[in-house]
């Protein structure tokens, strides 16, 4: 059985989020341990898991300037964790705003996780544990600034980590921007890039302040949700389950159901199915049920269908079902 590659990286690769001026670093590896290394310079205090079959391929290019960094990242399938030793062990405690350019990436703090698909942002706290799972050529950019970066950004942390940012014109404009600045134009243009990195800074406080704003707003809302969901847990092995029935349970028309959803930019359908699959990969990573048929596990969670659990499974989260339980099993337990 093979065993995922664990590296744990720590300690003097701060020093890059505090130079000034031009400080343009890329590098293309094809070795793990190097990647792991070149990564700790710019992200320190992370544990790092190859999650790769074959040859890990990965290249990285970041931008440090004042207190911040902005990296652009393509990786092999991969995982970094900060446990909350290596939280606790870390000097300073910084901001990261993702953004998925293509492929996965699956991302949990605070007992939260999403699913970063291509176009979606999350943010993280360095300061308390995480897990970031990429999948097979995730393509992704990542600003770190300081938390006095972002004012108030105490207030709403808990709020914010580990969850998808709603879209808005702020976010846009700061990703905008943040790519403006992975530019080597302004490595020659100091001046240039602080103006650019100060817009960028207020953009970022705004878009989180107004996604902090949106989960309040949409308590009543999300209270809805979570009981479509516990419905949804109570007959998930019923493969006619459907959004008639989620209206029922709700006491609402089928119209107002869908309005309901939509606030949330979701569909009845895609809740039922993100929740099969999610219940599904649960069931596909736990050591009871490694000796279970993988089509056993998909037809006890409501899928009728192979061909489509395999399909919906991997547009989900960047795998098949198959390889995903070839990755966990190889994948140290602790």
């Amino acid at each position: 059985m093979m065993r995922a590659n664990v590296i744990s990286t720590r300690g003097a690769g701060s020093r890059a989020l505090t130079m000034l001026g031009s400080n343009v670093q890329s590098r293309n590896v094809k070795r793990f341990r190097d990647w792991a290394d070149f990564v700790n310079s710019s992200f320190p205090w992370l544990e790092h898991r190859n999650h790769c079959g074959g040859t890990f391929i990965a290249s990285i290019s970041t931008f440090s300037f004042g207190n911040g960094s902005i990296a652009t990242i393509k990786a092999g399938a991969s995982e970094v964790l900060r446990t909350r030793p290596l939280a606790a062990a870390a000097e300073s405690g910084h901001i990261k705003l993702l953004w998925q350019l293509a492929g996965t990436m699956d991302v949990e703090q605070d007992r939260r996780c999403t699913v970063m698909q291509r176009g979606q942002s999350t943010a993280i706290d360095t300061t308390r544990s995480y897990r970031c799972r990429l999948s097979d050529g995730a393509y992704f950019a990542v600003l770190t600034l300081p938390h006095d970066a972002c004012p108030g950004w105490e207030r709403i942390s808990q709020k914010l980590c580990g969850t998808a940012l709603a879209e808005n014109n702020s976010l846009r404009a700061a990703f905008g921007a943040v790519m403006a600045l992975t530019d080597p134009v302004f490595g020659e243009h100091d001046i240039v890039g602080d103006s650019v990195l100060r817009a960028v800074q207020s953009l970022v406080t705004t878009s989180l302040h107004q996604s902090a704003h949106d989960l309040d707003k949409a308590g009543h809302g999300n209270a809805k949700l979570r009981k479509a969901e516990q419905h949804i847990l109570a007959h998930i092995s019923d493969p006619a389950l459907d959004p008639n029935d989620l209206a029922a349970a709700l006491c609402m028309s089928r119209r107002s159901l869908y309005m309901l959803f939509k606030d949330h930019q979701l569909t009845p359908s895609k809740m039922i199915h993100d929740v099969r699959l999610q219940r599904c990969r649960q069931a596909l990573d736990e050591p009871t049920s490694r000796s279970r048929k993988i089509t056993d596990i998909a037809f006890d969670h409501g899928f009728n269908d192979y061909a489509t659990f395999s399909r919906l499974f991997k547009q989900q989260f960047g795998v098949t079902p198959s390889e995903f339980r070839q990755r966990g099993n190889s994948a140290p337990r602790s």
